[in-house]
């Protein structure tokens, strides 16, 4: 890896590669002394989400404990856990204050909603309960945010716990069908670069709650699945609020097999595309959403989950008005053309889910198509 720390750069060289500029672009005009003041670690609450994390919780706390910069405040809020980790908390950690909501929503973006709700400070730094912290992760965030040019959102490189040599999460990239580039997914992290650059997608990360409120915070409309944090980055991204991903910053990751989120992950992608996406980019795109949406059938099928498929389309179709409401309010906030906030790629799919030959020969062909059209529309976006 090729430095170690967030440097300053100016906005002139700092290096974002899905975005040319900003079009009506204004750097920060804070004088010095109230830069350095508004974005110290005083003025940010962590917040650790957390459901039943009794086996995970107490590393998580551990660990902001020992950051560098300790923060103004410390928060917990629990999703109806049946556990004891809230008890556990209160008693290992009784300065945290832990805001119970006395039921399981199993909705992550209530959750983060309810976070920026109780913090009492100008930025909150939202963390899942199955992650440690590098005791300098905070000091880099609110490095990006100062000095990255509109920054409103900081996000951390991921390592795995079990091998922090590898790669977990490095900044997702958006793909032009609605779902992820996972750049860097197992990938040695010496081998990695250092520059910041813009992102959409994962759930920790350091927010600017002002400039996060304007967009009307995480919609709840979205549940686990992909897109239910990519969403809020990305309107956050056309809004000219910009989320970026900064390599300096290090979480670690106790990952564990997840949940096979099809139901989430149909209903949150074709929200996204329906509320996010500008006309002219659906309908220059339409010949690859119908074929990625054939591919995505055929895996749903091969994997005798379609109800979970039939189910997430009856919910978009019941919620068309609804969709199409929240697209009036947040298209005229945009600043971004989409072509600058999307591109190309393999798409990432978990070696655990390409399980046969047949699948792994439909992928590439997928991907193969989907590369070549890009290539004759993305002039035109």
């Amino acid at each position: 890896m090729k430095g170690s720390s967030f440097k300053s750069k100016g906005p002139k060289s700092t290096c974002v590669e899905l975005i040319r500029h900003h079009p009506h672009g204004q750097y920060r005009t804070l004088h010095t002394d109230e830069k350095e003041m508004r974005f110290s670690s005083s003025h940010v609450t962590v917040v650790v989400s957390n459901y039943n994390g009794v086996a995970v919780v107490k590393d998580c706390f551990e660990s902001i404990q020992g950051l560098t910069s300790p923060p103004g405040e410390i928060l917990m809020i629990d999703d109806g856990s049946e556990d004891g980790s809230p008890a556990l908390v209160r008693e290992l950690f009784p300065h945290v204050r832990v805001v119970e909501l006395g039921f399981n929503s199993g909705n992550l973006n209530k959750l983060r909603n309810r976070a920026l709700e109780e913090s009492k400070t100008d930025f909150v730094f939202l963390v899942d309960n199955d992650v440690t912290l590098k005791p300098d992760c905070l000091d880099q965030l609110l490095g990006g945010l100062k000095n990255l040019p509109q920054a409103a959102v900081c996000i951390p490189r991921t390592l795995y716990e079990r091998d922090p040599s590898m790669i977990y999460q490095d900044g997702q990239v958006l793909h032009y069908v609605g779902t992820s580039l996972a750049r860097n997914r197992d990938f040695p992290l010496k081998d990695a670069d250092d520059r910041p650059r813009l992102t959409i997608g994962w759930g920790v990360q350091l927010v600017d709650k002002r400039q996060a409120a304007e967009l009307g915070n995480f919609s709840e409309d979205y549940v686990m699945g992909w897109g239910d944090d990519g969403e809020f980055n990305h309107k956050m991204n056309l809004a000219g609020h910009f989320c970026y991903h900064i390599p300096s910053a290090v979480v670690y990751h106790k990952r564990v097999k997840g949940a096979r989120r099809y139901y989430g992950t149909v209903r949150n992608r074709w929200r996204f595309l329906l509320e996010l996406y500008q006309a002219k980019t659906l309908i220059l795109c339409t010949p690859a959403l119908v074929v990625y949406e054939m591919s995505v059938i055929l895996f749903i099928l091969k994997k005798r989950e379609m109800r979970q498929y039939l189910t997430a389309m009856k919910y978009v179709l019941a919620n068309i008005g609804s969709i199409l409401s929240v697209r009036r309010h947040i298209q005229p906030k945009r600043l971004v053309n989409d072509r600058e906030l999307m591109t190309s790629g393999s798409i990432f799919i978990s070696s655990e889910y390409v399980d046969s030959a047949m699948l792994a020969f439909g992928y590439k062909v997928m991907n193969s198509f989907l590369n070549g059209y890009w290539l004759i529309i993305r002039g035109v976006l």
